[in-house]
Formats: C-alpha cells, structure tokens, sequence
C-alpha cells in the first residue's frame, strides 16, 4: 500500500536531487573562486610585467646620464699678470650640465602621445623628457627625498598628455658631478591595463562557463549511472512485494551489496520465524488434540468426569499452553537480536531459591564477574533454573554453577555428583519427552526443550560426565 503524504508537510527530495544540487552548488562555487582567483593573477601578472619594463628604462636612462663640467672661467679684464682688478665683481661658476648619450632604444619614446614616456627632474628644476611628450609638460613633480627608499623605486598614478591615466615609477639616484640628486622616471599609458584584464576577465568567463557546463554535464551523467543499482534495487524490492521471488540474488556493487545481504537475512530470518510460529501453531494444536478428545469422549459418553481425569488433562493443556507461550516469546526476543544478561546478576538469586527447595543438597558458584551473554533474562533463568532442578534431584549432596569465557562464546557448566546418564543414553535424553528422573513430577519442561530454546538464540546443550562421576551439563552462548 503507498505510502501517503502528511499532509502540510512537503515530500522528500530525491537522492538524485540532492547529489545534483550539492555537486552543481560545489562546481559553480569552485568557478566563481577560479575566476576571482585567476583574473586577480593576471592583473599582478601585468602589473608586474609592466613594473618590470619601466624598470628596465630606469635602467637605460641611468647609464645613458652624463653630466659635463662647466667650461673654465674667463680672467676679468684689467687683470695683468695674474692679478684681478681692484674693486672688480667676483663672477660665480655656471653649473654643469646634464644630458643623455642615448635614448632609450623603444621607438614608442620618439612617437609622439605613443603612450610610453621618460623624463628626468634636474636638480635647477629644469626637465629632460621624452618626444612622445610633444609640446606637453609633465603636470605633475616628484616627491621630496623622504618618500624615496633606498634600491626600491616609487609608482606613482599621474595625468597623461591627452588626460589619460599612468603609471609611472620614480628613482631618485646621485649621480658624480651634481650635489643634489637628480630623479628619473618612466612610464605608460595605464588603459591598456585595464583593457588587457577586461579582455582576459571575457575570455576567462567564456571559457570557465563552457568548463562548467561539461562538468554539469559530466556530473549529471555520473549522478544517473551511480544511482541505476538502486533502481535495479527497487525493481528487485517490487519484484518481492509481488511475490516474483524470494531473496535478492542478483549483484551489486560493493557500496550496495552490504544492504542487499543484510536484506536477505532479514528475509530468511522472516522466513525462518514464520516457518517456526506455524510449526508451534502446529504442535499446540496437537498437544491440545489429545486432552479435548478425552474430555470429549467422557462428555458424549454421558457419564461423569471424575476429578482426577479434569485436573490432569486441564493442567496437561495448561502446561501446553504456557510452553509454546515461552516459545513464542523466546523466538521474538531472539529475532530481534538486542538481548543481554548479566549472570553475576541472575544465577545468584536463582541458586538461593533452589537451596530453599533442596536444603539437604550444597549449591556452589563461581564464575567470570564481567559476563554477559546474548539471551533474554527470563530464558536463560528458565533454562538454567532446569538445568539445575534436573541436578537437584538426582544428586546426592552437592552441585556447582561455573562459568568462564571461551573467545565469542560463555561456557556454562552445572555438575552433580548424582548417578549420571551412561553415554549411550545421553542423545536420547535430548529428545523431547524424556525426563532425567522418572521418580515425581516434573517440571514439565524436557531437555529437548531446554534445546530449543538455546538453538534460537545460536547456543548449545551437550551433556557429559562430571568431576564427581555424575552429570555435567554445560551450555555454551553467545558473548554479548
């Protein structure tokens, strides 16, 4: 029957959903991220290349500097023989002067507005600059002496001929000759920077936008083919539910193959329990037929139920009923796999209450404080409490309860010094209906019972001969 929706509440997204949304999220990030990333690159990149250039021009317009001494002074007039005329003005030297052997050798310098420039402050405030300046001035001056450091040359951002933005670097450098320093510079045009990283940033969105969609695609076509096995999966769960088969055989892969085979044990486990409660229905119809046919018999027989046969045969079905109830109960506990007992807990009180039953017989135990097996409480007391019943009755004076861990597994050991069972007859005494000790009453519950109730929890029932001569009964389960 499918399932509904509740109602004001959406329904669940799809796997497929999810994984394409998440991985979609992730690769259009990563994108983004690349983009922000590579066109930051490229700008420093050009930065740099363009640094590295200008730096290279510092480099031609300082070697190319020569600075030229002043021509020697004229005597004054007058002078005879060395000696300067009385009262005459003392005339001051002309300052040298400063010029290049060279030009820079990119022809962008010579071409008017080319965008490339140089030009050099002298220490008169007079300019050296570059033809690409043409009738131009530079509007801007340098810096004074503290801006500038030591090996490192300064940017700075000016105007160009025709208002154009620049980047300029400035080196201030003492050349032999002058007393004062004197600062060249070089630079260029900075819009083509900018046009370069539109120009880039274009290229690089196209190209990331195709890189993209491939991925989405790819991711897309890895989402699909990664989740056919639980299509397949689903198939096989309908073919189920029809009733078309009965375990999931088929492969899968490795990621899945763990799930399908914890399936097919719950499927046998189903198998298995439904396979038990109509073999118990079975046998408790059974065990019913025969108490009702007598009673039967008595009733359309007209004459009176004596009290006996009534007590017997109801408490006969009474004793039926109560242990496929056990059974019942046993089987649920052990399909759902979740029970523990502690038995430093559970075989003390027990060993008390069976010391009051048989004074005359001395109950010892011993055993490791920390185990614990995998079995409900009340089904290891019924078993044991048996176990312990049945070497009660036929010991002569003692019987001891031990227990120790035997690697995944608990060994259980109830000895008595009673007569025992010959080997021979140890097998028989597992089948249901045989009781150790024909002398009173039992309890009702054979060994065979004992059996089963261990076999559905995976343990074992073997008999032996004790210390003492007489019956060793020693249950191994599972360590919990």
């Amino acid at each position: 029957m499918p399932a509904r929706d509740t109602p004001g509440r959406q329904p669940p997204r799809s796997l497929q959903q999810r994984l394409w949304w998440a991985a979609g999220t992730l690769i259009v990030l990563g994108l983004v991220l690349a983009a922000i990333g590579l066109n930051t690159l490229f700008g420093n990149y050009v930065e740099v290349d363009m640094a590295r250039r200008m730096q290279g021009h510092l480099d031609d317009l300082l070697g190319a500097l020569v600075v030229q001494p002043a021509p020697a002074r004229l005597p004054a007039e007058g002078a005879t023989n060395g000696a300067s005329a009385p009262d005459a003005p003392e005339a001051e030297d002309p300052p040298p002067s400063v010029t290049l052997s060279r030009e820079p050798a990119d022809p962008l310098f010579r071409r008017p507005e080319s965008g490339l420039y140089w030009v050099i402050w002298l220490p008169d405030g007079t300019q050296l600059r570059s033809r690409s300046w043409w009738d131009s001035i530079p509007a801007f001056t340098p810096p004074g002496t503290q801006a500038f450091r030591p090996g490192t040359d300064l940017r700075v951002e000016p105007t160009g001929p025709a208002g154009e933005p620049m980047r300029m670097w400035l080196r201030q450098v003492h050349v032999p000759g002058l007393d004062e320093a004197v600062v060249l510079g070089a630079g260029g045009d900075a819009t083509h920077l900018a046009q370069a990283s539109a120009s880039f940033g274009r290229s690089l969105v196209l190209s990331l936008a195709l890189l993209g969609s491939l991925l989405l695609l790819a991711m897309t076509l890895q989402v699909r083919m990664g989740l056919v096995p639980l299509r397949r999966l689903q198939a096989a769960l309908a073919g189920l539910r029809r009733g078309e088969r009965q375990r999931l055989d088929e492969p899968f892969p490795a990621e899945v193959q763990p799930l399908v085979d914890d399936l097919n044990r719950v499927l046998d486990d189903n198998e298995a329990l439904l396979a038990r409660a109509q073999a118990q229905a079975g046998n408790l119809a059974h065990a019913l037929k025969t108490p009702l046919t007598v009673l039967g018999n008595q009733i359309q027989g007209g004459q009176p139920c004596p009290p006996g046969l009534l007590q017997d045969e109801l408490a006969r079905m009474q004793r039926q009923i109560e242990l496929h109830l056990m059974r019942a109960r046993a089987s649920a506990s052990a399909h759902q796999g979740r029970s523990r007992s502690a038995l430093d807990a559970l075989m003390p009180p027990l060993l008390r209450t069976l010391q009051r039953l048989y004074p005359p017989i001395t109950l010892t135990l011993a055993g490791h404080p920390e185990a614990q097996v995998r079995i409900e409480s009340i089904d290891l007391q019924e078993v044991v409490g048996n176990l312990l019943d049945n070497a009660c009755r036929s010991a002569r004076s003692r019987v001891t309860l031990g227990w120790q861990i035997d690697g995944p597994h608990v060994l259980l050991t109830i000895d008595d010094d009673g007569p025992g069972i010959p080997p021979e007859a140890r097998a028989a005494a597992l089948q249901r209906g045989t009781r150790l000790d024909e002398r009173g009453a039992g309890s009702g519950l054979g060994l065979a019972i004992v059996v089963e109730l261990l076999g559905l929890y995976g343990g074992e029932l073997s008999l032996d001969t004790s210390p003492w001569q007489g019956l060793r009964a020693q249950v191994r389960l599972p360590l919990a």
